[in-house]
């Protein structure tokens, strides 16, 4: 297990120091900018009612915190774009693109149900690699849309490959299969697998996946397509119900990353039942010192769902869930690097920040928060899911915010 130079940045934000995440991270050559929405120190939303205010701001925030880790906009690989409401999401991504039209990083816009403010109309999280600017391979479906937002279908730089939010839209701009999840879901990993096989990969290789639901009732379709797709492969997986993608007629959107090799090179994590095998994914995945973890719940290794009702509880329990995935290959809660949570909306959040067990409190990962619609299942209320690197809790170097916030500056 190799040392990974590791940076936390602090951009001042208040709820950095009480939910314990880093608003940048480095690990090796890799930058991770937690999920940034326009908010100023003093927790003020700037660019209040204009969306595109307020992807100018984040990208301010964005730039200055990546750049104290040693990174830029101009290494982005992926950019994924959260927005409260899907018809402000044209002109949110038409804003960032602005940033990225050398750049084309792969792109995910979906809307949740809600951020931690009604005044934030969108959160954006940002993952760089150094170098990606010059040396990235960047693969396009031909799909007008992928021009004219600045994205590219996969981005592959050395042996990774982070693939795009993906979707039923074909070539011709239409989505296939109206109203069939099943279908659209094949269409869906049919592209995932073309715009992989063109970087240089085969489906072995694919070690992480986000699924993102319309419809939660139409999820056993969904699990038929992806099982079939997939066959003896099992990554990493987040399902996730939320309210609506970009055009109404989509039903799914699946984002992926590979690890060129992985094929043969993998190991993949069950639960004791294996329930996850069935379904299509595993609870985690290693390959080298790089470890993904799929969403966690309070689901006990049978199914059965415990502390219905308590969100505290079932965070608790998630998060033991992690820990346990962690050990199994060797890795520890030190050495995440990012971590994701999301909470079902309309539940009742009962035990506020900086209570509770302090998983992070020496590490500090990038760290993204949000509502959704509803998880797998519906006594569900949150879900974690994380991304670790073996050797990346050792010397930590912890830069300080600036005196003076960068939005105030001139």
């Amino acid at each position: 297990m190799a040392t990974h130079r590791r940076v936390n940045v602090a951009s001042g934000r208040q709820l950095e120091e009480l939910a314990h995440y880093s608003r940048a991270v480095r690990v090796g050559d890799m930058v991770l900018q937690s999920g940034t929405t326009a908010i100023d120190r003093q927790g003020n939303v700037r660019g209040e009612g204009d969306v595109a205010e307020q992807v100018h701001t984040i990208m301010r925030i964005a730039e200055a915190s990546m750049g104290k880790a040693g990174g830029t906009l101009g290494d982005v690989v992926r950019s994924r774009l959260y927005v409260t409401d899907i018809r402000v999401g044209d002109r949110a991504a038409r804003a960032v693109a602005t940033y990225f039209r050398d750049v084309r990083p792969a792109a995910t816009l979906v809307q949740v149900s809600g951020l931690a403010r009604p005044a934030q109309l969108i959160e954006i999280e940002l993952d760089a690699v150094d170098g990606a600017r010059t040396a990235a391979r960047r693969v396009s479906s031909g799909r007008a849309i992928e021009a004219e937002y600045a994205y590219s279908r996969a981005v592959r730089v050395g042996h990774r490959v982070f693939i795009s939010g993906t979707t039923a839209l074909n070539a011709a701009g239409a989505v296939e299969a109206p109203g069939d999840m099943y279908r659209q879901t094949r269409a869906t990993m049919d592209t995932i697998f073309r715009a992989l096989a063109e970087a240089g990969g085969t489906p072995g290789d694919i070690v992480y996946t986000k699924t993102f639901l319309t419809d939660l009732g139409t999820s056993a379709d969904y699990t038929r397509a992806f099982v079939e797709a997939l066959g003896d492969v099992r990554p990493t997986s987040t399902l996730l119900g939320i309210p609506a993608l970009v055009r109404p007629e989509m039903l799914v959107e699946i984002e992926a990353e590979a690890v060129l090799g992985a094929a043969t090179a993998r190991r993949d994590v069950y639960t004791e039942h294996q329930r996850e095998k069935p379904r299509g994914y595993a609870r985690a995945v290693v390959v080298g010192d790089l470890v993904s973890v799929s969403g966690c719940t309070s689901m006990a290794p049978n199914g059965d769902v415990r502390a219905a009702g308590d969100w505290a509880a079932q965070l608790d329990l998630a998060h033991d869930t992690i820990r346990w995935s962690l050990a199994e290959v060797g890795a520890t809660m030190e050495e995440v690097v990012r971590r994701r949570t999301f909470t079902v909306d309309g539940a009742l959040v009962n035990r506020p920040h900086g209570a509770g067990p302090a998983w992070f409190a020496k590490s500090r990962p990038a760290s993204l928060g949000c509502r959704v619609a509803g998880l797998a299942r519906p006594e569900l209320l949150v879900e974690v899911e994380v991304a670790a690197v073996k050797g990346a809790a050792a010397g930590i170097e912890w830069i300080a915010p600036d005196p003076v916030d960068v939005l105030d500056r001139a």
